[in-house]
């Protein structure tokens, strides 16, 4: 009996890898001619600087792609142009007419029609084949046929999950049902056949705008990007503090971990501080949100960290020196000259909960994205012999008093439970 059930099973499994593969053949050849290469190019040398991939939709004359395939150029258009190239070795420049930066698409416009506009569907249901097109490391048009694992509903980038191994050069191609109509746009890969698709609905939101003007530029496009960050900012903010916020118990402080439904926390304890002579409680929490805005500049995220230390075994002498090494912010922060001005701190003394806090709030610029800031905050509590307890916060390309108020309600909502 078990036998058959296994025969039954490998046969059902070798009619959905045949189906899935000649649906591919048939697929391939139906939308292969509304599928282009989109390369950013060097003005000067006339050579590719990056590539991805891009589809017809709406119009004969309108291409899809990935916000990140063509940031160079949003961030430079001074130094690089964009164009196509077809399969059959067609070539021709590109126009940039709107961007939504939140999801990391872009619009762009031939000078001429370029092919026949593939038409969009919702997603399909979880499970079902999905067909992924694009020119992988520039080696060509090639199509990877995977499974729809359903909406990241816990992620605030709400990416489809798509089992399927994208490669560089496939971000902006189509992915499509077993209609051949587009349901999602190519974004990231994770590795171990772990991908990410755009969810198309994103998409049509930016086509039924364009279409209110005939698809013409948007006006002041960088002006727009900016505005797309901070109002996020924003918004993302506001709702954090209106979230009802989960706490836990961080050695003898009842602190707020998971402020919403986008932020996860771990463990990060340890018994082996100073061999064994400080016990350390520690929770981490962070956001997933990555906004990439160019090759070494995304921001959006939240991280923030309570560390517990407490000893009885060390004299106070010494852990006074331990503790205040480790007062020195365990989040790490890098940053572009060119891109943000330096930290900007200023420390002083509260109280949080009723104890006594050293408390340091720095704040950089971004020099283009104007109303954008990056927030380090550093707490420690002071004054107790062999116990300490330090709270530290960091938010990317955030708005500055929006964050301030988001750290006043938290330190409010510390509790000194001992």
């Amino acid at each position: 009996m078990y036998r058959l059930v296994l025969l039954c099973c490998l046969l059902a499994a070798s009619g959905w890898l045949f189906a899935a593969e000649n649906r591919s053949s048939s697929l391939y050849s139906e939308v292969e001619k509304s599928i282009f290469q989109v390369r950013v190019v060097n003005k000067k040398t006339g050579n590719k600087s990056t590539i991805g991939s891009g589809f017809i939709v709406a119009r004969p004359t309108i291409l899809a792609t990935n916000y990140h395939v063509i940031s160079a150029y949003a961030n430079d258009p001074e130094t690089y142009a964009i164009d196509y190239f077809s399969t059959n070795g067609d070539t021709g420049h590109l126009q940039l007419i709107d961007v939504d930066v939140l999801h990391d698409l872009a619009i762009l416009k031939a000078e001429a029609p370029l092919g026949r506009p593939l038409q969009t569907a919702r997603v399909p249901e979880k499970g079902a084949v999905l067909y992924a097109f694009g020119n992988p490391l520039d080696l060509g048009f090639s199509i990877v046929t995977g499974t729809n694992n359903g909406l990241m509903t816990g992620s605030e980038d709400n990416n489809i999950l798509f089992s399927g191994s994208l490669n560089s050069g496939m971000s902006g191609g189509p992915a499509l049902n077993q209609d051949g109509k587009v349901v999602g746009i190519n974004v990231a890969t994770a590795g171990n056949d772990v991908s990410f698709l755009v969810l198309v609905e994103y998409l049509n939101i930016m086509l039924e705008r364009l279409k209110l003007s005939e698809f013409q530029p948007v006006q002041d496009l960088f002006g727009n990007i900016i505005r797309q960050l901070h109002e996020h900012s924003v918004e993302m903010l506001d709702d954090l503090q209106t979230n009802e916020w989960q706490k836990t118990q961080i050695g003898k402080f009842a602190v707020p971990t998971r402020l919403g439904q986008y932020i996860s926390c771990w463990d990060g304890s340890s018994d082996a501080e100073e061999r064994g002579l400080v016990n350390v409680v520690s929770a981490n929490c962070a956001n997933d949100l990555d906004i990439y805005l160019g090759e070494k500049l995304s921001i959006g995220a939240i991280r923030y960290q309570y560390t517990w230390y407490d000893s009885q075994k060390m004299i106070s002498p010494r852990f006074y020196r331990m503790y205040e090494l480790e007062n020195n912010s365990g989040l790490g922060t890098v940053g572009n000259k060119d891109e943000v001005s330096k930290f900007n701190c200023h420390t002083g003394f509260t109280q949080v909960a009723s104890k006594d806090f050293k408390l340091t709030v720095c704040r950089r610029d971004y020099l283009r994205y104007s109303g954008l800031s990056d927030v380090l905050v550093t707490g420690a509590m002071v004054g107790e012999k062999q116990q300490g307890f330090i709270f530290d916060l960091y938010l990317t390309g955030t708005d500055f008093n929006n964050a301030t108020k988001l750290l006043k309600k938290i330190l409010e909502n510390f509790e000194w439970t001992s």
